[in-house]
């Protein structure tokens, strides 16, 4: 297994490796369906030998569960086993289709008042235009100056950090006339003060490299809209013709799934995206009236990271955290503050009235579906491991009425 990943660790410059992908998944496809084909016809050839009150009925659920069961295995082992790739490939196809999710009510909306659907994604399109052209014009020179700040000032922060490290560890130092007992603790105390040193460098370095990853991807940045726009235009074409693809002995039964899976993600993707974006905004405010250094970039970090369930607020305030802290203490009490007083309020008003019910998982499978999405795919396949794990639910939920119905 290691192999395969160190092979797909270089994908940008081995386009090939996507035939192999595409070859491995039709292997696996094929071997599945052999079985699972073998099978059908080795119960109904054994059938015709055994008394008809002990045959074995395999109805329409339970072809269907069958072949359901074999494309879930082929695209599970495909995804784990070529899980760069297919991030590499898909990325710019995955946040197409969460832009399209979220305009696509608005579609709807200009739809209704008699403009056609390529005339509405054109409107869209130019209003949103417009107003990224603003924010670019007003915004981005500031945020730009921000992260050429910041990474001028690195080797300063870092100097501070290990100054303001080293202060705490002296202090602890001239702990000399403490108690058998108390002197016990200070080498675990010592330990402490250099892992925190080591993980404020860290943070920062990584925080850094972040930045400059989502600035280089400029070819994915333009894929983006490219693709959201002929998702909304052409997207009901799309779904007739994939619809019609379907064998009509499971076309109902695909349908019904699509309708559920379809309404969790919308919901989701909308409500979250409102959410992330008005905490990011309460975060910008909240670091300019506290005079913290680089508020807006800080406050984009909170947002986006508020996406990921539970341990994406913690993730957000981190930077925050660290910066006022280097400038001056009292700062970062005061931004912890105001990190937990905005995360109350987006988990007590913002996310029951925007996103409204949770997407129906345990908090243990939420967490352990969270690191395996970061074992897999990082940051990504945390934000995106949620809904994916809650639209299998849904599968297996319709799987075990269907079976249960055709029994």
């Amino acid at each position: 297994m290691g192999s395969i990943i160190n092979i797909f660790g270089n994908i940008d410059s081995n386009p090939i490796l996507f035939i192999v992908m595409l070859l491995t998944i039709a292997i696996y496809f094929n071997l599945l369906l052999l079985l699972s084909f073998g099978t059908y016809y080795m119960v109904h050839f054994s059938n015709k030998y055994v008394d008809q009150n002990r045959r074995i009925r395999l109805g329409k659920k339970h072809i269907f569960f069958i072949l359901l069961t074999v494309a879930l295995i082929v695209i599970f082992v495909t995804i784990y086993h070529f899980r760069d790739l297919i991030w590499w490939l898909l990325r710019p196809v995955l946040w197409a289709i969460i832009f399209s999710y979220l305009l696509n009510p608005a579609v709807h909306i200009l739809g209704k008042r008699g403009i056609s659907r390529l005339w509405s994604v054109i409107m869209i399109f130019t209003f949103i235009a417009t107003i990224v052209s603003v924010l670019f014009i007003t915004i981005t020179p500031i945020l730009i100056n921000e992260i050429k700040n910041l990474v001028e000032l690195l080797p300063k922060y870092t100097i501070e950090a290990s100054e303001f490290i080293t202060r705490m560890y002296e202090k602890v130092e001239q702990l000399d006339n403490l108690s058998p007992q108390m002197s016990a603790i200070r080498d675990p105390i010592d330990e402490y003060l250099v892992n925190i040193q080591n993980k404020i460098i860290a943070t920062i370095n990584e925080m850094t490299r972040r930045i400059f990853d989502t600035l280089s991807n400029v070819i994915t940045i333009i894929l983006i809209p490219i693709y959201s726009f002929y998702f909304l235009k052409d997207g009901i074409h799309f779904k007739k013709k994939f619809t019609l693809m379907i064998p009509k002995l499971f076309r109902q039964e695909f349908l019904e799934i699509a309708k559920d899976i379809d309404k969790l993600l919308s919901k989701f993707i909308r409500g979250q995206l409102v959410v992330a974006s008005c905490v990011g905004i309460l975060c910008m405010i909240a670091l300019f009236i506290i005079r913290v250094d680089f508020a807006i970039l800080i406050g984009m970090i909170a947002g986006i990271s508020n996406i990921i369930p539970y341990i994406g607020p913690i993730i957000g305030a981190i930077p925050g955290v660290i910066i006022a802290l280097l400038d001056e203490p009292s700062k970062a009490i005061w931004v912890l503050i105001a990190f937990i007083i905005i995360q109350q309020f987006e988990s007590a008003v913002l996310s029951p009235k925007i996103v409204g019910e949770s997407v129906g998982l345990n908090p243990i499978i939420i967490i352990i579906t969270l690191f395996l999405g970061n074992e897999l795919y990082g940051v990504a396949g945390m934000i995106f491991g949620v809904p994916m794990v809650a639209s299998i639910k849904i599968i297996f939920k319709h799987i075990a009425a269907y079976v249960i119905e055709g029994e």
